[in-house]
Protein backbone atom coordinates (compact mmCIF):
# COMPACT_ATOMS: atom_id res chain seq x y z
CA UNK A 1 0.00 0.00 0.00
CA UNK A 2 3.23 2.83 0.86
CA UNK A 3 4.49 1.47 -2.25
CA UNK A 4 1.15 2.27 -4.63
CA UNK A 5 0.81 5.52 -2.61
CA UNK A 6 4.51 6.86 -3.22
CA UNK A 7 3.82 5.90 -6.74
CA UNK A 8 0.96 7.48 -7.19
CA UNK A 9 1.92 10.95 -5.36
CA UNK A 10 5.29 10.80 -7.81
CA UNK A 11 2.94 9.99 -11.14
CA UNK A 12 1.03 13.22 -9.75
CA UNK A 13 3.74 15.33 -8.87
CA UNK A 14 5.46 14.55 -12.40
CA UNK A 15 2.19 14.95 -14.71
CA UNK A 16 1.48 18.21 -12.38
CA UNK A 17 5.05 19.57 -13.43
CA UNK A 18 4.43 18.42 -17.08
CA UNK A 19 1.20 20.62 -17.07
CA UNK A 20 3.04 23.58 -15.53
CA UNK A 21 5.93 23.61 -17.74
CA UNK A 22 3.58 23.52 -20.99
CA UNK A 23 1.46 26.38 -19.27
CA UNK A 24 4.53 28.32 -19.29
CA UNK A 25 5.81 27.43 -22.70
CA UNK A 26 2.31 28.09 -24.35
CA UNK A 27 2.38 32.07 -22.26
CA UNK A 28 5.92 32.53 -23.24
CA UNK A 29 4.96 31.56 -27.62
CA UNK A 30 1.70 33.79 -26.53
CA UNK A 31 3.85 36.64 -25.30
CA UNK A 32 6.87 36.44 -28.59
CA UNK A 33 3.51 36.69 -30.54
CA UNK A 34 1.97 39.37 -28.81
CA UNK A 35 5.51 41.00 -28.60
CA UNK A 36 5.44 40.77 -32.35
CA UNK A 37 2.12 41.86 -33.54
CA UNK A 38 2.84 45.08 -30.96
CA UNK A 39 5.90 46.01 -33.18
CA UNK A 40 4.61 45.04 -36.55
CA UNK A 41 1.20 47.59 -35.01
CA UNK A 42 3.92 50.44 -34.59
CA UNK A 43 5.61 49.72 -37.83
CA UNK A 44 1.82 50.29 -39.37
CA UNK A 45 1.60 53.24 -37.66
CA UNK A 46 4.51 55.49 -38.45
CA UNK A 47 4.93 54.15 -41.71
CA UNK A 48 1.28 54.33 -43.52
CA UNK A 49 1.78 50.85 -44.71
CA UNK A 50 -1.26 49.62 -46.21
CA UNK A 51 -2.21 46.16 -45.90
CA UNK A 52 -0.64 44.58 -48.61
CA UNK A 53 2.66 46.36 -47.63
CA UNK A 54 2.56 45.46 -44.30
CA UNK A 55 2.26 41.70 -45.27
CA UNK A 56 5.21 42.10 -46.87
CA UNK A 57 6.77 43.32 -43.81
CA UNK A 58 5.66 40.95 -41.63
CA UNK A 59 6.74 38.27 -43.91
CA UNK A 60 10.30 39.55 -44.25
CA UNK A 61 10.60 40.44 -40.28
CA UNK A 62 9.63 36.49 -40.28
CA UNK A 63 11.81 35.56 -42.52
CA UNK A 64 14.65 37.66 -40.62
CA UNK A 65 13.45 36.04 -37.49
CA UNK A 66 13.87 32.39 -39.20
CA UNK A 67 17.33 32.69 -40.86
CA UNK A 68 19.38 35.13 -38.66
CA UNK A 69 20.62 35.22 -35.11
CA UNK A 70 17.91 37.89 -34.54
CA UNK A 71 14.14 37.49 -33.74
CA UNK A 72 11.15 38.51 -35.91
CA UNK A 73 10.65 40.84 -32.90
CA UNK A 74 13.77 42.46 -33.49
CA UNK A 75 13.38 42.28 -36.72
CA UNK A 76 10.17 44.48 -36.63
CA UNK A 77 12.25 47.06 -33.83
CA UNK A 78 14.24 47.75 -36.54
CA UNK A 79 11.78 48.34 -39.15
CA UNK A 80 10.05 51.03 -36.93
CA UNK A 81 13.12 52.81 -36.86
CA UNK A 82 13.44 52.72 -40.82
CA UNK A 83 9.60 53.84 -40.87
CA UNK A 84 11.00 56.67 -38.26
CA UNK A 85 13.56 57.53 -40.59
CA UNK A 86 10.88 57.69 -43.42
CA UNK A 87 11.50 55.09 -45.62
CA UNK A 88 8.80 53.07 -47.24
CA UNK A 89 8.08 49.74 -47.45
CA UNK A 90 10.62 48.30 -50.70
CA UNK A 91 13.10 50.68 -48.88
CA UNK A 92 12.51 48.78 -45.34
CA UNK A 93 12.67 45.11 -47.29
CA UNK A 94 15.76 46.14 -49.14
CA UNK A 95 18.11 47.93 -46.27
CA UNK A 96 17.12 45.75 -43.35
CA UNK A 97 19.68 42.93 -44.91
CA UNK A 98 22.41 45.08 -44.77
CA UNK A 99 21.23 46.80 -41.30
CA UNK A 100 21.23 42.92 -39.83
CA UNK A 101 24.57 41.86 -40.97
CA UNK A 102 26.30 45.02 -39.20
CA UNK A 103 24.22 44.23 -36.62
CA UNK A 104 25.46 40.98 -36.20
CA UNK A 105 29.08 41.62 -37.02
CA UNK A 106 29.41 44.47 -34.52
CA UNK A 107 27.53 42.62 -31.89
CA UNK A 108 25.00 45.89 -31.58
CA UNK A 109 21.58 45.89 -30.96
CA UNK A 110 19.87 45.62 -34.18
CA UNK A 111 17.50 48.36 -33.49
CA UNK A 112 19.96 50.79 -32.08
CA UNK A 113 22.23 49.47 -35.48
CA UNK A 114 18.86 50.21 -37.25
CA UNK A 115 19.06 53.58 -36.03
CA UNK A 116 22.45 54.82 -36.48
CA UNK A 117 22.15 53.68 -40.20
CA UNK A 118 18.82 55.40 -40.99
CA UNK A 119 20.58 58.38 -39.63
CA UNK A 120 23.52 58.37 -41.09
CA UNK A 121 21.94 57.18 -44.22
CA UNK A 122 19.87 60.39 -44.41
CA UNK A 123 22.45 62.90 -43.20
CA UNK A 124 24.84 61.56 -46.39
CA UNK A 125 21.54 62.40 -48.58
CA UNK A 126 21.64 58.76 -49.64
CA UNK A 127 18.59 56.12 -50.02
CA UNK A 128 17.60 53.22 -47.86
CA UNK A 129 19.44 50.80 -51.13
CA UNK A 130 22.68 52.07 -49.41
CA UNK A 131 22.09 50.44 -46.21
CA UNK A 132 24.53 47.31 -47.36
CA UNK A 133 27.12 49.75 -48.37
CA UNK A 134 26.61 51.73 -45.50
CA UNK A 135 27.01 48.62 -43.25
CA UNK A 136 30.08 46.89 -44.84
CA UNK A 137 31.74 50.28 -44.71
CA UNK A 138 31.12 50.70 -40.92
CA UNK A 139 31.73 47.19 -40.47
CA UNK A 140 35.25 47.49 -41.80
CA UNK A 141 35.62 50.46 -40.38
CA UNK A 142 35.08 49.27 -36.74
CA UNK A 143 37.26 46.08 -37.38
CA UNK A 144 39.84 48.47 -38.47
CA UNK A 145 40.38 51.19 -35.83
CA UNK A 146 39.96 51.53 -31.99
CA UNK A 147 35.87 52.12 -32.26
CA UNK A 148 32.53 50.68 -33.08
CA UNK A 149 29.24 51.03 -34.39
CA UNK A 150 27.91 52.94 -31.51
CA UNK A 151 30.62 55.26 -31.02
CA UNK A 152 30.76 55.85 -35.31
CA UNK A 153 27.34 56.42 -34.94
CA UNK A 154 27.63 59.07 -32.42
CA UNK A 155 30.06 60.78 -34.36
CA UNK A 156 27.81 60.90 -37.58
CA UNK A 157 25.06 62.63 -35.44
CA UNK A 158 27.57 66.05 -35.91
CA UNK A 159 29.65 65.24 -38.91
CA UNK A 160 27.60 63.19 -41.34
CA UNK A 161 25.36 65.97 -42.60
CA UNK A 162 28.30 68.60 -42.68
CA UNK A 163 29.94 65.62 -44.61
CA UNK A 164 27.68 64.72 -46.77
CA UNK A 165 26.66 68.53 -47.93
CA UNK A 166 30.24 69.09 -48.42
CA UNK A 167 30.43 66.41 -50.97
CA UNK A 168 32.15 63.78 -48.67
CA UNK A 169 31.15 60.19 -49.55
CA UNK A 170 30.36 57.38 -47.32
CA UNK A 171 34.12 56.03 -47.76
CA UNK A 172 35.45 59.30 -46.81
Amino acid sequence: KAFTVALGNLIADTVKDAITKLGDLAQSVMDVGISFDTSMSKVKAISGANTEEMEQLTAKAEEMGATTKFTATEAADAMGYMAMAGWKTNDMISGIDGVMNLAAASGSELATTSDIVTDALTAFGESAGEAGRLADIMAAASSNSNTNVEMMGETFKYAASLAGSLGYSMED
